[in-house]
């Protein structure tokens, strides 16, 4: 083969001895090799020429004489170089061409972002680190288990839960120090003759200008004030409800609007026989009247009222008092008027009525009849006449199952006028009501008023003189305690 004319000048042996120095004879010991084959001591100046002044196309031929290793000698793999070179061959006959060419690193200004994006030392790429036997499937999602799910969903929701617990409800009671607190269980119930009585013997004129009156407003009842006090000084009893109702106000809003109370005037001017009691509350936020109405009684001890709903609740569970009965066991006198209600002569008169106000069918009309006969309780009125001697009373309540006026009315109208009898108890009839001057209940007369006792009352109390008006009242109170039978 033809000879590079940059080695014709070298010695013919000078390729025999550098493959001898590479790759010695089997039967050579020899060291293994510690550090790359690199560099000039390796390759000399004389020996191999610069990759400038080598023709690309040169080939050596090796030296015939040179003996042959055995065929099963494994080849040894070189280490890492820096500069790129011939590779060891497997014998010592070199039929190959090779060339040297030196590693020279591009220029920096030559390296593009998307070269090092798309490098496969890149961070994003997934084959980096891989071991070589790794699957070229990705690993499958991780299922969260039931309690990640649980707290990832609360997370999702703290911040509602912290804005419901900064906010007060809707019909959040409020603990004033002026009024007395609601006590455990609420306050006593006011029982009315009807549902609109807190408009009774209002003048027509002016009942029509406050149902013109906007939204929201609310009435209200003073305690301790008869129709005619109120007759008597009507601005002075508003002036003092609207001081009272500005500081609950101001305590749900600061800076509220002027609220406006306008007082009752009888109908039939002050000649009349009645007085209306009922004062209409006004230009009042909405959220104050909520407030409000949710606690119905406030006490304080500059005046004490009740507030109720602008219009007609439900028809009221009182339904009249028994008298005659020589027992204070009031499971007796709710078996006597359960049976009553029950015979078939009675149970008809009810369901007729109950028919006229508008159920679709008869077996409504049979379930509002059973609903109301098992309504029905019970409370003990313990009056005492003269001497101190026991002479029991009863309140009948029971819910109603239409909110019918007339209906409603009629069916009191008729159970009102029954009789009671017990067999050894004696038989209970109807007796009249007398309102309490306190707090306007038709359960019972002020000497038996429950107001007073309830805790921390800042209201009207029960003095001596009231307690000997109460004592001329009808069966003589002189006082007692009140007891409940469901």
């Amino acid at each position: 083969s033809p000879v590079h004319p940059a080695m014709k000048d070298k010695e013919p042996t000078s390729l025999k001895v550098i493959a001898q120095s590479t790759r010695p004879y089997p039967s050579t010991p020899r060291a293994p090799p510690q550090t790359p084959r690199a560099g000039p001591r390796y390759f000399p100046q004389n020996v191999l020429a610069e990759d400038e002044n080598m023709d690309q196309s040169s080939s050596f031929t090796p030296d015939p004489a040179s003996p042959t290793p055995p065929p099963n000698t494994p080849a040894p793999t070189p280490p890492p170089r820096e500069i790129v070179g011939p590779a060891p061959p497997t014998n010592l006959l070199i039929t190959q061409e090779f060339k040297v060419t030196t590693s020279k690193p591009p220029p920096a200004s030559n390296v593009t972002q998307s070269d090092l994006s798309n490098s496969i030392h890149a961070p994003s790429n997934p084959m980096v680190d891989q071991p070589m036997d790794a699957s070229s499937t990705p690993p499958a999602a991780r299922t969260r288990t039931a309690e990640e799910d649980a707290i990832l969903a609360h997370l999702a929701l703290a911040e509602a839960n912290r804005s419901v617990l900064s906010q007060n409800g809707v019909n959040y009671r409020a603990t004033l120090p002026q009024f007395t607190p609601t006590p455990i269980g609420g306050f006593p119930k006011v029982h009315m003759a009807h549902s609109a009585q807190i408009f009774d013997h209002l003048d027509n004129k002016v009942l029509l200008s406050w149902f013109q009156v906007n939204h929201p407003k609310f009435m209200v009842r003073v305690f301790d004030q008869s129709g005619k006090d109120i007759a008597e000084k009507p601005a002075i009893i508003a002036e003092r409800l609207r001081a009272s109702i500005a500081v609950i106000a101001d305590f749900v809003h600061q800076e509220t609007p002027p609220i406006r109370v306008s007082p009752p005037q009888p109908q039939g001017g002050r000649g009349a026989n009645a007085f209306p009691v009922g004062f209409l509350v006004h230009q009042v936020p909405e959220e104050t009247k909520n407030l409000i109405l949710s606690q119905c009684i406030w006490s304080s001890t500059d005046i004490t009222f009740e507030a109720l709903p602008f219009g007609c609740t439900n028809p009221p569970e009182l339904l009249f008092c028994l008298s005659g009965f020589t027992t204070s066991d009031t499971d007796i006198v709710r078996k006597a008027v359960v049976d009553v209600w029950s015979h078939d002569d009675n149970r008809n008169h009810i369901e007729d009525t109950l028919s006229m106000c508008g159920f679709p069918d008869d077996e409504l009309v049979y379930k509002a009849t059973r609903d109301l006969i098992s309504s029905t309780r019970v409370e003990l009125l313990d009056f005492k006449i003269t001497g101190g001697l026991s002479a029991p009373r009863f309140n009948i309540f029971a819910s109603s199952p239409t909110n019918d006026a007339k209906t409603w009315t009629d069916l009191r109208g008729f159970l009102n006028i029954l009789e009671y009898p017990t067999g050894l108890e004696g038989c209970g009839i109807a007796a009249a009501l007398s309102p309490c001057q306190l707090c306007h209940s038709l359960a019972h007369p002020r000497g038996l008023c429950p107001f007073p006792q309830v805790p921390l009352w800042n209201g009207p109390k029960l003095t001596t003189r009231t307690t000997a008006n109460a004592s001329r009242q009808s069966g003589r109170s002189r006082g007692g305690r009140l007891s409940r039978s469901n």
